[in-house]
């Protein structure tokens, strides 16, 4: 650990020299992390902030660099003289113009450190009132890219599209945003769902939060930065506040403020902040007085309790009788469903060796080698004997073995996730979907080589659950039995969950024809 922290700290010292001499002052990094390709930059005499460093949501490997004043950068790569030919790298310049693309580091500005780090010099760029974004990628893994965004331009304040009130019976009440100095007054009763808050799409929607705030109490009761997009119309990025944090008569004020980590001092983030106000009357409507509602209550308690005393006996004999019936049965059912993964278990890791004896067989060494890596921390998650476990885990089972399918066939694939669903939380029974993915590489892509294409998805639907898998092989017909063994043990495995889950049914539907193939697995009433 000393010996990292020491080359670390001299690799620094050194481009600080560097920097000094070329006459670009100070320095910071772009990306951090374990990608392999670290971005360094320095900047001009011109720079009057730099806010070198804000991670971006749900996307670790992407990074906002935010500048004020610059008129021009220099941009370094760090990199390890032994991954020099697998790194990529691409610059655009406002989203719209291509600076350079797929681009392999130059030898010609490689400078050593040392024996095992160098040096590159990405070049300068002028970056008055612009936005550069840099895209990172390694060529054995195209999927996985890291983003550094350079922003120097002024962070205006949100302008705000509409507010919208929304209600239970589907006829929204429009809540006009004419002037915000006004302070427009909102019904609220039980049919109320949410307000709506859309904002005019910018460079950098992710920067802004949206902050609820009690006038009365001056405190703080919502607060977000998850901006939707995509459903409504115009296309602009809207979040929602639940009825339940403004349900109480009063003031309150919506204030959307851009957040960074250093840039803004708190002058600028009150020149920079959006404000709302509106005022709540509850209209609920109240049938009975509180002190006819104590009187009603215990009446009805008394009722209740006579009642309940009188049927309690046979109420408990009945219940046990069907509870011990239930448990029987349930028991049943989760001895015949570990049966079917017992036999399904075997069935996958059989058609991997294969897939493994099968490269050997062809003196493909490195695919084979690489295979097995992958065959090994899959066959650990395949043989935990979990019933349950969360998307996040299914996701990397499914990715490990399309990872090490594609080193035989060559297909694309592509795997996603609703995001609005709790990946990490929500949990379905294990291994569900692997069969479907292994019949649609076996028998729908493999013979189509880099042109097939496997889609898998995770949505949510109200309550539902909804589990996807679509590729565009041949298809195949879905009246048929089949005398396959991953498919036909599916389906019974599906059957005994039914069985146990019965508020939640598992359904099942399969569509194919001569473009492809969708398998659909709707978990009713899971989320």
């Amino acid at each position: 650990m000393k010996k990292i922290i020491l080359s670390l700290f001299f690799l620094v010292l050194a481009f600080v020299v560097n920097a000094q001499k070329t006459g670009y002052k100070n320095f910071y990094p772009g990306s951090l992390g374990n990608f392999g390709f670290n971005i360094l930059f320095t900047v001009d005499e011109f720079t009057q902030t730099v806010d070198y460093f804000n991670s971006i949501a749900n996307q670790p490997l992407n990074n906002l660099v935010y500048l004020e004043g610059s008129k021009e950068i220099n941009l370094f790569g760090f990199i390890n003289k032994d991954s020099l030919s697998f790194y990529r790298y691409n610059i655009v310049e406002n989203d719209n113009k291509q600076i350079i693309s797929d681009a392999t580091p130059n030898q010609s500005d490689i400078k050593s450190l040392d024996k095992n780090r160098a040096r590159i010099d990405l070049g300068k760029f002028n970056v008055e009132n612009k936005k550069l974004t840099i895209n990172l990628y390694k060529i054995t893994n195209r999927s996985e890219i890291a983003t550094i965004i350079i922003y120097n331009k002024a962070i205006k304040p949100a302008f705000i599209s509409f507010v919208t009130l929304n209600v239970s019976t589907k006829k929204g009440a429009v809540v006009e945003m004419q002037n915000k100095r006004n302070s427009p007054n909102i019904d609220v009763d039980e049919t109320t769902k949410n307000l709506m808050i859309a904002i005019k799409s910018t460079d950098l929607d992710f920067i802004y939060s949206v902050y609820l705030r009690n006038k009365l109490t001056r405190k703080i009761v919502f607060r977000s930065n998850d901006w939707i997009y995509g459903y409504i119309t115009p296309r602009v990025p809207y979040l929602l506040i639940g009825a339940e944090y403004f349900n109480n008569s009063g003031d309150y004020e919506v204030l959307i403020i851009p957040k960074l980590s250093q840039g803004f001092n708190s002058k600028s983030i009150e020149k920079s902040t959006t404000r709302y106000s509106f005022h709540v009357n509850n209209v609920r409507r109240k049938y009975f007085s509180e002190k006819q509602l104590i009187i009603y209550g215990l009446i009805l308690c008394a009722i209740a309790g006579a009642i309940f005393g009188a049927i309690v006996t046979y109420i408990k004999k009945k219940e046990a009788k069907k509870l011990a019936l239930q448990y029987r049965d349930k028991e049943i059912a989760k001895l015949q469903l570990n049966s079917v993964r017992s036999q399904l278990n075997p069935h996958f890791l059989f058609n991997a060796l294969a897939g493994i004896q099968n490269l050997m067989n062809k003196n493909e060494t490195d695919n084979a080698n690489r295979y097995l890596t992958k065959f090994a921390r899959l066959t650990r998650n395949v043989l935990d004997h979990k019933e349950l476990i969360s998307l996040i885990s299914e996701k990397t089972l499914l990715d490990d073995y399309l990872q090490m399918e594609q080193l035989r066939f060559g297909f694309q694939y592509h795997i996603c996730a609703s995001p609005d669903l709790d990946v990490e939380n929500i949990e379905i029974p294990a291994m569900l979907l692997q069969p479907f993915v292994e019949n649609a590489v076996k028998h729908g892509i493999a013979e189509k080589g880099n042109d097939g294409k496997i889609e898998i998805s995770f949505t949510k639907g109200e309550t539902d659950l909804v589990l996807s898998v679509k590729d565009n092989g041949n298809g195949f017909d879905t009246a048929k039995d089949y005398t396959g063994l991953g498919l036909a043990l599916t389906k019974n495995r599906i059957s005994l969950l039914n069985s146990i889950y019965k508020e939640t049914p598992f359904l099942l539907d399969m569509k194919a024809d001569a473009q492809g193939t969708l398998i659909q697995i709707t978990i009713n009433q899971w989320l």
